[in-house]
């Protein structure tokens, strides 16, 4: 893994992660990490592409990771939700221009409702994988986009959203609570919540700021307009477990699955693992979810040569 600054579109300096011990290149891979966490956590899944010929690239998104300080986690000036998304437009556009390859998006949870919205705005990837995604559009996130101008516009941007937090994830862990006491609806893999925990970067409290924009950012998503800019000759892919409390235990990942196929795209699938959490690419059956996930590039790779 190498470390990288990536300078974006607003000069916004991204700290970036490249893994490219690859002798002959097929495709490169661009991850886009989920909500409170960064790059670094996909370092194995990372490597095992590399050994499959596949480069690979992420971003510590803008309030993530190492693109921030301690002191800066959790907020970014700006559109946090919008910026982020044009982040990963220009990191894809570069990636394409420097290594002459076909480029995989793969968005993880936050990551992908930022890549549903990147579909919308210009696509440049030759495919799209949504990872424990799901349709965020109804009357609760109307509420919750609501909630977050208000206690924003009181509270302040760069507060930790602690009201927003539990109303957004308070109710996530119940079913896994007496197995594990906080973070258990991540993965059936102790091991792997352990290391969440005890991550300084993980399992932030996010910023007021950053539940507005992300929250009034999704509702954009649905709207006819903004649909109508989707490639509908370009693949997407979605994976999810079936008890992830995100996907609403598959319910709102299976509806997005009927939107985008009522919506026309030629080449959209959808896999749902038994008994699997959020974090699938971290899950117990691993192997399993890896081998898919790098049938699902191979096979968009050699649709676009």
């Amino acid at each position: 893994m190498k470390y990288v600054k990536f300078e974006s579109f607003d000069k916004t300096q991204l700290q970036c992660y490249l893994w490219d011990e690859v002798s002959s290149p097929k495709g490169v891979v661009q991850i886009v990490h989920g909500m409170a966490e960064h790059a670094r956590r996909y370092d194995d899944f990372a490597k095992y592409l590399n050994k499959n010929g596949f480069i690979v690239f992420a971003d510590d998104h803008r309030a993530h990771g190492d693109t921030e300080t301690k002191d800066t986690i959790g907020y970014h000036d700006g559109d946090i939700y919008l910026d982020s998304v044009k982040d990963e437009l220009a990191i894809t556009k570069y990636l394409k221009e420097t290594y002459k390859l076909p480029v995989v998006v793969l968005g993880h949870s936050y990551g992908s409702f930022m890549s549903q919205r990147y579909m919308e705005i210009a696509n440049e990837a030759c495919g799209v994988i949504l990872c424990g995604s799901a349709y965020m559009k109804g009357a609760l996130y109307s509420v919750g986009a609501f909630v977050s101008n208000v206690v924003t516009a009181l509270r302040g941007k760069k507060r930790a959203a602690k009201l927003l937090d539990k109303l957004s994830f308070g109710s996530y862990n119940k079913p896994f609570a007496k197995e594990m006491p906080s973070f258990g609806w991540l993965s059936r893999d102790k091991e792997q919540v352990d290391k969440y925990i005890a991550d300084e970067q993980c399992g932030v409290v996010m910023s007021n700021a950053f539940f507005k924009y992300f929250l009034n950012g999704v509702k954009k998503v649905y709207k006819k307009k903004n649909l109508k800019g989707i490639d509908l000759s370009k693949p997407v892919a979605l994976f999810a477990g079936d008890k992830d409390p995100v996907g609403a235990q598959g319910k709102l990942v299976m509806k997005l699955y009927q939107k985008y196929k009522k919506l026309g795209i030629e080449n959209v699938s959808i896999k749902l693992y038994p008994d699997a959490r959020h974090e699938i690419l971290n899950e117990t059956n691993k192997a399993e979810v890896w081998a898919d996930f790098l049938a699902k590039i191979e096979e968009f790779v050699a649709a676009a040569k």
